[in-house]
C-alpha cells in the first residue's frame, strides 16, 4: 500500500488520467442513456469538468517554483565554464521570464475560468431551443427588443452574455499569445538583460475583435440572421485562441525535442503523446467551440457534440495545465531557456564559420 502511495505522489499524471477516463466513461454513458447516468445534464457535467481542472490549477499553479538558486548557478558555472558574471546575466534573464511566463499562464487560466462559468450559466438558465426561432427570423439585436416577448428577451439575453462568453475567449487566448511571445523571444533578444515582453499587439487584437462582434450582435450582418452572426462572434474568438494556442505549443514542442531522450518514465511518456498529439488534437477542436447552434442537428445531437468537444479540451487542459506545473518545478523550462541563452556564443562562433548565416553575427553586435 505505502508503495502505491508513494507511487501516485510521484506520478500525480497517473492520477490525472484516472479522472479523466472516469470523466469520459461517464459522458459516454451519458449519451448511450445508461442506466444511473440518464438523468445527468450532459452540458452541465462537462462544463463543470472544465472548471474544476481550471480552479485546481490555479491553486497548484500558485506552488511553481519560479527562481534558479544560488548554489545551483555555482555548479552550472563549473559544468559550462562560464564566468559568473556572464552566468548571472543569463540567470537574470531567465529568472525574469519565467515570472512573466508564470503571469502569463495565472491569467490565461483565471480568464477561462470566467469562460466556463458563462457558459456553466447559460446552459443552467436558458434554453436554446426555445429561443432559437427568434434568433433565425430577426437580423440584429434592435429587433430583439422591440418586442414585449419573453422569447425575444431571452434571446436578447443569449446574445449578450455570448459577447462576454467571446470576450473571455479572446483574452484568455491574448495571455498564451503573451506566454508564447516570452518563450520566443529568448532567441530573439541580443543581450541578457531583464524586460518586459510587451503583449500591446495581442491585446489590441482581443479588444478590436471583441468591439467587432458586439458591433455584429447589435447591427446585425446583411443578409445573415442572428443565430449565423452569433456563430461567425464564436468563430472569431474560436480561431483567434486556436492561433495562440498553435504558437505557444510549437515551442512546447520543440522544449521536448530536448528531453525527450531522458530517463523513460510514465510522467515522460505523458507528456511526450500528450504534447505531440493531445495538444495538437486541442488546438484543432477548439475552434469547433464555434458551430454548437450552426447546425440543425436536434436537440439531443448538438447537446451530445458540445459535449464531445468541450471533454476533449477537457484533456487538452488536463495535459497543458500539469505540463506547465511540471516543467516549472522540476524546471524543464528554466532549463531550455538557460541552455538557449548560454548556446548563443555558440551559435555566433559557428555564423563566423558558415557564410550563409553569417549575418547572425551582425545582429548580435
Amino acid at each position: 500500500m505505502n508503495r502505491i502511495k508513494k507511487y501516485l505522489s510521484q506520478n500525480d499524471e497517473f492520477l490525472a488520467i484516472i479522472v479523466g477516463i472516469i470523466s469520459s466513461l461517464a459522458v459516454i454513458l451519458n449519451t448511450i442513456e445508461a442506466s444511473g447516468f440518464k438523468d445527468i445534464d450532459i452540458n452541465i457535467f462537462t462544463d463543470s469538468l472544465n472548471l474544476i481542472v481550471l480552479i485546481l490549477a490555479l491553486f497548484f499553479i500558485q506552488k511553481s517554483v519560479l527562481n534558479i538558486r544560488e548554489n545551483e548557478s555555482e555548479n552550472i558555472c563549473k559544468q559550462f565554464n562560464m564566468d559568473k558574471f556572464d552566468l548571472k546575466n543569463n540567470l537574470t534573464r531567465t529568472n525574469s521570464l519565467i515570472g512573466q511566463l508564470y503571469k502569463a499562464v495565472r491569467w490565461f487560466v483565471i480568464i477561462l475560468i470566467g469562460f466556463y462559468f458563462l457558459q456553466l450559466f447559460i446552459d443552467l438558465t436558458l434554453d436554446y431551443t426555445s429561443f432559437k426561432s427568434s434568433l433565425v427570423n430577426k437580423d440584429s439585436f434592435f429587433e430583439l427588443l422591440g418586442y414585449d416577448n419573453k422569447t425575444h428577451l431571452n434571446a436578447a439575453k443569449f446574445l449578450s452574455i455570448e459577447v462576454l462568453t467571446n470576450a473571455t475567449n479572446l483574452f484568455s487566448a491574448t495571455f498564451l499569445f503573451t506566454a508564447f511571445l516570452v518563450l520566443f523571444s529568448v532567441t530573439l533578444e541580443d543581450d541578457n538583460k531583464t524586460s518586459q515582453i510587451n503583449n500591446q499587439i495581442p491585446m489590441a487584437i482581443a479588444v478590436g475583435i471583441t468591439l467587432l462582434s458586439i458591433a455584429i450582435i447589435i447591427f446585425g450582418i446583411p443578409g445573415l440572421n442572428l443565430e449565423k452572426s452569433s456563430t461567425i462572434v464564436r468563430l472569431l474568438g474560436g480561431l483567434y485562441n486556436g492561433v495562440a494556442m498553435a504558437l505557444l505549443f510549437s515551442r512546447f514542442i520543440s522544449m521536448e525535442y530536448y528531453f525527450q531522450h531522458s530517463q523513460k518514465s510514465f510522467e515522460r511518456n505523458f507528456y511526450f503523446y500528450g504534447i505531440t498529439i493531445g495538444l495538437p488534437l486541442y488546438i484543432v477542436v477548439q475552434p469547433l467551440y464555434a458551430l454548437f447552434n450552426l447546425f440543425d442537428l436536434g436537440e439531443s445531437s448538438a447537446s451530445i457534440f458540445k459535449a464531445i468537444v468541450f471533454l476533449i479540451t477537457f484533456w487538452g487542459k488536463l495535459v497543458l495545465l500539469f505540463f506547465i506545473y511540471t516543467m516549472l518545478n522540476k524546471k524543464w523550462i528554466h532549463s531550455y531557456i538557460l541552455l538557449t541563452l548560454i548556446e548563443k556564443k555558440n551559435l555566433e562562433k559557428l555564423s563566423i564559420e558558415l557564410e550563409d548565416v553569417e549575418k547572425l553575427k551582425q545582429l548580435s553586435n
